[in-house]
Protein backbone atom coordinates (compact mmCIF):
# COMPACT_ATOMS: atom_id res chain seq x y z
CA UNK A 1 0.00 0.00 0.00
CA UNK A 2 1.63 3.59 -0.86
CA UNK A 3 2.53 5.61 1.89
CA UNK A 4 3.01 2.48 3.84
CA UNK A 5 6.09 0.77 5.37
CA UNK A 6 5.69 -2.74 4.87
CA UNK A 7 7.27 -6.08 6.09
CA UNK A 8 7.41 -9.41 3.70
CA UNK A 9 8.62 -12.56 4.75
CA UNK A 10 11.01 -13.76 1.82
CA UNK A 11 13.73 -16.46 2.63
CA UNK A 12 13.25 -16.85 6.28
CA UNK A 13 13.92 -13.13 6.48
CA UNK A 14 11.64 -10.22 7.44
CA UNK A 15 12.16 -7.57 4.65
CA UNK A 16 11.13 -4.05 5.30
CA UNK A 17 10.13 -1.82 1.97
CA UNK A 18 10.57 1.72 1.35
CA UNK A 19 6.93 3.16 1.21
CA UNK A 20 8.04 5.83 -1.95
CA UNK A 21 10.38 3.67 -4.41
CA UNK A 22 9.70 -0.20 -3.14
CA UNK A 23 13.59 -1.18 -2.61
CA UNK A 24 13.33 -4.05 -0.01
CA UNK A 25 16.05 -3.20 3.59
CA UNK A 26 16.65 -6.04 6.07
CA UNK A 27 16.50 -3.76 9.27
CA UNK A 28 14.37 -0.47 10.26
CA UNK A 29 17.89 1.24 10.73
CA UNK A 30 18.72 0.23 6.72
CA UNK A 31 15.45 1.81 5.38
CA UNK A 32 15.44 4.64 7.63
CA UNK A 33 18.81 5.71 6.27
CA UNK A 34 18.04 5.44 2.70
CA UNK A 35 14.99 7.24 3.22
CA UNK A 36 17.01 9.81 4.63
CA UNK A 37 19.64 10.00 1.66
CA UNK A 38 17.54 8.65 -0.99
CA UNK A 39 14.29 10.80 -0.42
CA UNK A 40 15.53 13.80 1.51
CA UNK A 41 14.04 13.82 4.75
CA UNK A 42 15.33 12.65 8.09
CA UNK A 43 12.82 10.70 9.58
CA UNK A 44 13.43 10.75 13.13
CA UNK A 45 10.09 9.79 14.88
CA UNK A 46 7.85 6.36 14.25
CA UNK A 47 4.80 5.60 14.98
CA UNK A 48 4.12 2.46 17.38
CA UNK A 49 0.50 1.47 15.86
CA UNK A 50 1.41 1.76 11.97
CA UNK A 51 5.33 2.06 11.58
CA UNK A 52 5.10 5.32 9.48
CA UNK A 53 7.99 7.75 10.14
CA UNK A 54 7.94 11.43 10.69
CA UNK A 55 10.38 14.61 10.65
CA UNK A 56 8.83 16.16 13.56
CA UNK A 57 6.94 15.07 16.58
CA UNK A 58 4.47 17.92 16.02
CA UNK A 59 3.87 15.90 12.19
CA UNK A 60 3.75 12.29 14.69
CA UNK A 61 1.24 13.94 16.69
CA UNK A 62 -0.87 14.67 13.74
CA UNK A 63 -0.53 11.33 11.90
CA UNK A 64 -2.10 9.84 15.49
CA UNK A 65 -4.58 12.22 15.68
CA UNK A 66 -6.09 11.78 11.81
CA UNK A 67 -5.34 8.50 11.75
CA UNK A 68 -5.27 6.55 15.01
CA UNK A 69 -7.99 9.07 16.93
CA UNK A 70 -5.52 9.89 19.12
CA UNK A 71 -6.63 13.15 21.92
CA UNK A 72 -3.86 13.41 24.17
CA UNK A 73 -2.05 16.24 24.94
CA UNK A 74 1.30 17.42 25.05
Amino acid sequence: MIGDIFKIKKGGKKKKGCDACNRMFASDADLMNHKQVFHGKDLKYDCRKCGKYFSSMEEMRSHLQREHKYEGGR
